[in-house]
């Protein structure tokens, strides 16, 4: 009996974390019509560009980094945080560093929310044409929700990848206004 209440237990806080990810997106897209609108201005099939070529370098390292947690490969991001401290004036290097220096997916994790946030600081202005999307889960970090860097619109979740592959919304379009 004690069995079927663990279990039973377990689906049920598997479906509150699904049902919560799926209600939040639909309740916060909402919201964010205007991130949608900048999405869909900004032109399909235009080649992303930045104005400076260092920040086309850190975002595809970091780009390399998020692909690698969306698939939850600890040894492919610390080689992509190695990428971005190879980069000379990068302003993310203590994150960068957290990453490359431990095979921890969970660690990785949590420190890429702050990789997130020192790549999206050096990109601001940078983006010449095309579209980078600011994306937000809200289940990430117990509940306190995490952002990340895309160059695409689909979510592609990295703070849980497989799990909740697809929880998350677009907050922002960095772009060519």
């Amino acid at each position: 009996m004690r069995r079927i209440s663990v279990i039973g237990s377990a689906l049920a806080i598997a479906m509150i974390m699904t049902v919560s990810c799926g209600s939040k997106k639909h309740e916060e897209s909402h919201g964010h019509d205007h991130a949608k609108e900048t999405a869909h201005n900004a032109v399909k099939g235009e080649a992303l560009s930045f104005k400076e070529v260092g920040s086309k370098e850190i975002f595809q390292s970091y780009l390399s980094v998020k692909n690698a947690l969306v698939k939850g490969d600890a040894s492919a991001a610390s080689e992509g945080a190695g990428a971005l401290l190879a980069i000379q004036g990068f302003e993310g290097q203590d994150a960068a560093m957290k990453i490359q220096e431990t095979s921890d997916l969970a660690a990785q994790r949590e420190a890429f929310a702050d990789l997130s946030a020192s790549v999206e600081s050096s990109l601001t202005g940078q983006v010449t044409s095309g579209a980078v999307y600011k994306q937000f889960c809200p289940m990430a970090f117990e509940g306190k929700g995490g952002y990340w860097l895309s160059d695409q619109e689909a979510i592609k979740n990295p703070y849980y990848g497989d799990k909740m592959l697809t929880c998350g919304r677009v907050d922002h379009v960095m772009g060519a206004q």
